[in-house]
C-alpha cells in the first residue's frame, strides 16, 4: 500500500510533468511497434537477464536461477559492493557473444519516489573524471547518481581493461535496473571515454530514472546514437523522476512496454506518445511495474534462485567479513576482505586471467576505506533503495 507521502509525490509529479515542456523534451512524437522479432534481433531478453543477474551474483558464482540460465556461458570475472553504501556490480565475459558485460544492481523504488528526497537535488556539474575535453560546458547530472557511480567506476574500468587485454575485439555491454540503470549510463560514458576508440560500447537500462539535464541528454545521444536504450515497464513511475521541471531530461532510446500486448519504440527525447502519457492514478499505483517483467524477466532479489537477501558485515580484529546466505545450497558462504569495498575476483576462467591487483593500489588510509568510500550519504538521501 502506498504511503500518503508517496501518493502525494506521484500526484504532484504527474501534474508537474504534464504541465512542463521544452523544445528539446518534445522534439519528436513518432512511435513504432516493437515486435517479437524485434525483441529477438535486439537481444533484449538476454540483456534483461544480464541486468537481473546483478541482483544475484553476490555469492561469487554465475548461478542465479532463470536469469543466469538464459545466458549460461557467461564467465563471472569479479563482483564488488556491499548492497548498501556501495551498490553491487559485476564484470563478466560471454564467449559466445564475445562480449564483456558490466552489470549494476538497483534497489527499492519507493525511496527514489520520495518527494522529500527528490526535491533536494538539482542537476550539478560533472565530476572532473567525466568532464573530458570536448564535453559541453552546460552538461549536468544528478549528484546522487554521480556519487554512487564513482564508488565503483575505477575498479570496473580496470577489470574491463584486463579482460579486454585478452579479448581485444570484444564488445562491451553495460546494463542495470533502477539506480543500477542510472549508474550504468554514467559507467558507459566513462568506458567510452577511457577504452580504445574502436571499442563498441552499448548501454541498456531498465526502469532508468532521469540522470541529467537536457544538455546531458543531447550529449549522450551524440555519443551513443542507437547504442543507448532504456526500457520503461508499463506504469512504472521511476523513469519520471527526477522531474522535468527540476531540469532533468531523458535521452533518446526509450522502449515502452505499454501493456502485455503492446510495446513501442519511441523516437526522440521525452516522446509525449510513450511513457510520458502516464497519468496521475497510473503513477500512483504503478510502483509494482518497476520490477517488470521486462520481456519475461523480473528484476530484484526476489527473482534470485540461489541468493537470500542477506549481507552482513562483522569485524574481527578490524577486518570486516562479508557473509552472504546461499539458500539453494542451504549454507552460508563467507567472503573475507581487507575492507568491504575491496575487489573479489571470482570464478576466474583459465583463458581470462585477472590480477588480484585490479584495484591498482587505490586503498588509502591506515584503517580506513577506499577512495570515495562512505560518501554515498548523498545518494542514500536522494536515490538509494532497499529491495
Amino acid at each position: 500500500m502506498l504511503s500518503l507521502g508517496l501518493l502525494f509525490f506521484t500526484l504532484a509529479s504527474s501534474f508537474v510533468e504534464r504541465g512542463f515542456s521544452s523544445p528539446l523534451s518534445r522534439r519528436d512524437n513518432a512511435t513504432a511497434p516493437l515486435t517479437n522479432a524485434d525483441v529477438q534481433s535486439r537481444d533484449l531478453v538476454s540483456i534483461a537477464a544480464f541486468a537481473a543477474a546483478a541482483y544475484c551474483v553476490r555469492a561469487g558464482v554465475w548461478n542465479c536461477g532463470q536469469a543466469c540460465e538464459t545466458i549460461p556461458d557467461t564467465q563471472l570475472i569479479f563482483t564488488i559492493g556491499d548492497n548498501a553504501a556501495t551498490p553491487d556490480a559485476y564484470v563478466a565475459y560471454s564467449q559466445s557473444r564475445n562480449q564483456i558485460i558490466v552489470g549494476h544492481e538497483g534497489t527499492d523504488p519507493t525511496v527514489l519516489l520520495s518527494i522529500k528526497n527528490d526535491v533536494k537535488f538539482s542537476p550539478t556539474p560533472l565530476l572532473t573524471v567525466l568532464n573530458v575535453a570536448g564535453t559541453p560546458p552546460d552538461v549536468e547530472v544528478h549528484n546522487g547518481f554521480q556519487t554512487a557511480w564513482v564508488q565503483t567506476s575505477t575498479l570496473v574500468l580496470n577489470a574491463v581493461k584486463q579482460v579486454q587485454a585478452q579479448v581485444p575485439d570484444a564488445s562491451v555491454l553495460v546494463t542495470g535496473h533502477s539506480l543500477g540503470a542510472a549508474i550504468s549510463l554514467l559507467d558507459a560514458i566513462f568506458l567510452k571515454q577511457q577504452l580504445p576508440s574502436n571499442t563498441s560500447v552499448q548501454v541498456v537500462g531498465f526502469g532508468r530514472p532521469r540522470v541529467g539535464n537536457a544538455a546531458f541528454a543531447t550529449w549522450v545521444d551524440g555519443m551513443f546514437g542507437d547504442k543507448n536504450t532504456f526500457v520503461v515497464s508499463r506504469d512504472d513511475p521511476v523513469p519520471h523522476v527526477p522531474l522535468l521541471a527540476q531540469g532533468f531530461q531523458h535521452t533518446s532510446g526509450e522502449i515502452w512496454i505499454k501493456d502485455n500486448t503492446t510495446t513501442l519504440t519511441c523516437d526522440g527525447q521525452e516522446n509525449p506518445n510513450c511513457s510520458d502519457t502516464i497519468g496521475v492514478l497510473d503513477a500512483a499505483t504503478g510502483v509494482s511495474d518497476h520490477t517488470g517483467p521486462y520481456f519475461g524477466v523480473n528484476m530484484g532479489h526476489g527473482s534470485c534462485a540461489n541468493l537470500a537477501v542477506t549481507s552482513v558485515l562483522t569485524g574481527s580484529g578490524g577486518t570486516p567479513t562479508k557473509t552472504v546466505t546461499t539458500t539453494k545450497a542451504g549454507v552460508t558462504q563467507a567472503f573475507s576482505a581487507t575492507l568491504s569495498l575491496s575487489l573479489r575476483v571470482t570464478n576466474t576462467p583459465s583463458n581470462i586471467p585477472v590480477s588480484n591487483n585490479i584495484n591498482g593500489g587505490e586503498r588509502i588510509g591506515g584503517g580506513g576505506g577506499w577512495r570515495g568510500a562512505a560518501v554515498l550519504g548523498a545518494v542514500v538521501a536522494g536515490v538509494a533503495m532497499v529491495l
